[in-house]
């Protein structure tokens, strides 16, 4: 008997313990770094313990990088739950079990492309003179040029449809298989009572979808944070500082403009608290 129960320890503990290590030791060392004042450009260094961090602070650049970052957060998730419950409850209602799984493929497909191919793809697309994206605009406008990714205002929304573009279709596969999966009295019983189909799906189904959706909503949430190679390859942050999320700034300042390795992991350790507390929070009020 005792064999049988110490089993499961002996193949989880290692496992943990390796996971803990390639977690902690990498968090352990950034924060080390973090409290130094590193640079790439020389080997010295001496410790300056939070002077990077209040640094940060008064850095009008990191600010604006937080703020694209959280607007980049609110609306790839919006817009990707948005698509999701839509396209899923249209081919719940609309297509046949058949044309369900032809849809299935398609929809599956632009997840599975790497994150640069689709950004290069679609780079393309938007291209102010050849792009098929901005064709109808030049259409409508007698030739006149739009380049969505070159302008302030719209460089952000065109970076983050492609997001959209890929998990939105992904989670209306999701959505769909979720509300097969659902029992059919409810939904039969409301339109005995002449329910519309909207208020069929806002009034049962989706309320009956509310964990599993909410669960889609932070996986969605988590995946949004790691966007820098679709940013950096369709703007590098730009135009000016208009995309550029704190991961493209860390990487900026770390790397490319400044060598300022203990900057930027001072950003990266703000980042991963910022993180930890929010999703905390979100977490205990979804469950509360």
């Amino acid at each position: 008997m005792a064999r049988r129960t110490s089993l499961p320890v002996t193949f989880v503990v290692p496992t943990i313990a390796i996971l803990l290590v390639l977690s902690m030791v990498p968090t352990l060392y950034a924060i080390v770094i973090a409290l130094q004042n590193r640079e790439l450009s020389t080997p010295d260094y001496s410790w300056v313990w939070l002077s990077n961090f209040v640094d940060l602070f008064l850095d009008r650049r990191f600010l604006n990088a937080v703020w694209v970052s959280v607007k980049w957060e609110i609306v790839t998730v919006v817009a990707t739950m948005v698509v999701a419950i839509g396209l899923g409850v249209l081919m719940f209602e609309v297509a046949s079990p058949r044309l369900r799984n032809v849809y299935c493929l398609l929809f599956i497909i632009p997840v599975l492309l790497p994150r640069v191919s689709a950004a290069f793809v679609w780079k393309f697309a938007y291209h102010p003179l050849y792009g098929i994206a901005t064709y109808p605009y030049r259409l409508l406008t007698g030739g006149l040029i739009f380049d969505p990714l070159s302008k302030p205002g719209t460089a952000l929304f065109a970076v983050a449809s492609v997001d959209v573009w890929q998990w939105g279709l992904f989670f209306a596969v999701i959505v769909l298989k979720l509300l097969e999966t659902l029992p059919p009295q409810p939904i039969e019983a409301a339109r005995l009572d002449h329910a519309k189909r909207w208020q069929i799906h806002a009034y049962v189904t989706l309320p009956m979808l509310k964990a599993p959706l909410i669960s889609l909503m932070f996986v969605k949430m988590i995946e949004s944070l790691r966007s820098f190679d679709l940013i950096y390859v369709m703007t590098r942050g730009g135009p000016g500082v208009a995309t550029e999320t704190l991961d493209m700034y860390a990487f900026s300042q770390g790397f490319i403009e400044s060598g300022k390795v203990s900057y930027a992991s001072a950003m990266a350790v703000l980042m991963m608290i910022a993180t930890v507390i929010t999703f905390t929070m979100l977490w205990k009020r979804v469950q509360a």
